[in-house]
């Protein structure tokens, strides 16, 4: 598929490496890719996540390292814009641990962050590593980055997002930036009928045009990628509201709540209902 390269340290040449603070009242859609691993952190605010061809639900004090060049982008929910949501960010290039022998056990992090790691609840002195990174640059914060690194790689409860890793890279230099606009209009629009003719001129293509090549850059067809999105709202507002099932159905844009429960149990094997009583907390 064809995000937007995203300009970063490689392209900048100003730093060895990135570390900043989100606060702002909204996580937007922003399909993107950089050559640079990410790290980020959510302080604030929960949502849903875009890594590669996995689409579900972040949560607060959720941890990610994304790898080189792999799409990603997160939506927060509109009922978590106020209070202002929060994220921890540091962006890196590879190439920076090349030169010590010590960094050799982080290769095996940065192999496996090509499918996008996740980890849940990582502990206070982790948190506050990251936080000092930030606020404190310079030599200080790189010997902190050293010894971040080295904390998570011997996390055992790492897991990875997707089933193998992102295949789609040889399709981002020739693939128009039309995939990204498809995306980013699917998350503003998902709450009502997106009808395929709709879809196509938003993406400049005729019907038949866009279908196949909607799904040669996605893998999976404009309905199917659709309803994954819809069914990952409806996830969330399962388990976050007492709203009836029927009412969830109209807000994610299915057209009736038979279509919503059909949909639930061939991709989730349950129905609406029992999720709701199985993930409350």
């Amino acid at each position: 598929m064809k995000p937007e390269l995203e300009a970063g340290i490689s392209t900048k040449g100003l730093a060895s490496f990135r570390a900043f603070r989100l606060n702002q009242p909204a996580f937007r859609s922003h399909w993107h890719y950089h050559p640079e691993l990410e790290l980020v952190f959510f302080a604030r605010g929960k949502g849903m996540r875009f890594i590669g061809d996995d689409i579900a639900l972040y949560d607060e004090g959720d941890l990610f390292l994304i790898g080189e060049n792999l799409p990603h982008t997160f939506v927060s929910y509109e009922d978590e814009a106020v209070p202002l949501v929060e994220a921890l960010v540091i962006q890196f290039p590879r190439s920076l641990f090349d030169g010590f022998v010590e960094c050799a056990p982080l290769q095996g992090l940065f192999d496996a962050a090509r499918r996008g790691l996740a980890f849940a609840r990582p502990g206070t002195d982790l948190v506050t590593t990251i936080r000092q990174i930030i606020q404190h640059p310079g030599l200080s914060a790189l010997a902190g980055l050293f010894a971040l690194l080295n904390q998570l790689q011997e996390l055992p409860a790492r897991e990875p997002i997707l089933l193998q890793t992102y295949q789609r890279h040889a399709a981002l230099t020739d693939a128009s930036t039309r995939i990204r606009t498809a995306i980013d209009y699917v998350n503003v629009h998902y709450q009502r009928p997106i009808p395929l003719a709709e879809m196509a001129r938003v993406c400049h293509f005729a019907p038949n045009a866009f279908c196949r090549w909607f799904k040669q850059h996605m893998g999976v067809t404009f309905v199917d990628y659709l309803n994954k999105v819809r069914l990952t709202h409806v996830c969330q507002l399962l388990v976050a509201t007492d709203l009836p099932v029927g009412q969830i159905a109209t807000q994610t844009g299915f057209d009736n709540i038979s279509t919503l429960n059909r949909l639930f149990q061939r991709r989730l094997h349950t129905a609406p209902g029992l999720y709701r009583a199985q993930h409350r907390i």
